[in-house]
Parts: C-alpha cells; sequence; structure tokens
C-alpha cells in the first residue's frame, strides 16, 4: 500500500498548489484593481512595475480575471451549501437535544 500512500500525497500536495495559483492570480487581480488610480510617481514608479508583474501573472495564467471567478464561485457554492446544511440539518438533532426516546 505505499503507492496508495504515495498517490494521497501527490493528490494533496496538487491540490495545494491548486489552491496557491488560484490565490495567487486572484490577489493581482485586486491588486490591478485597487491601484489603478494612484498617483504616478514618473518613470520608476513602484505601484507600477507591481501592475505590470500582476498583468503578466494574468497573462500567464489564463489571460483574464474570469479564470480567478470560474475558479471560485464553485468552490464558494460548494462550501457555502454544505456550511448551510450542516448547521441546518446536523446541529439539531435528537440526540445533540438529549431528547429521551421511549415506547
Amino acid at each position: 500500500m505505499i503507492n496508495g500512500a504515495g498517490t494521497k500525497v501527490n493528490r494533496a500536495l496538487a491540490g495545494i498548489m491548486v489552491v496557491m495559483v488560484l490565490f495567487v492570480v486572484l490577489f493581482s487581480a485586486i491588486f490591478i484593481v485597487s491601484h489603478v488610480d494612484h498617483d504616478c510617481t514618473g518613470e520608476n514608479c513602484p505601484i507600477c512595475a507591481c501592475i505590470q508583474q500582476c498583468e503578466n501573472i494574468l497573462h500567464g495564467a489564463g489571460g483574464s480575471t474570469l479564470f480567478a471567478v470560474v475558479a471560485f464561485v464553485p468552490v464558494f457554492l460548494i462550501f457555502g451549501s454544505y456550511i448551510i446544511s450542516y448547521c441546518i440539518v446536523f446541529s439539531d438533532t435528537l440526540v445533540s437535544a438529549k431528547v429521551r426516546m421511549n415506547n
């Protein structure tokens, strides 16, 4: 079963890498949107350099922020529905309320 453990580790690492890439893409897009109207100091503006790096990241990851939106919306919907169903369905059970079941 060593092979099975190796594939689980590889899947976990791949999942972590996917989440990291999505966060980098999302935060790059957020940085660009938040710093579009900054006070530029001229040719060697550090904010313009950061915006350029973020644009390069976005072009390398798919070319637009649509990639981040398409990737995160299903994740948020799944986790949101899981949290809502857990809170509604599983939190109030007869056992958790310590109801005595008599015949």
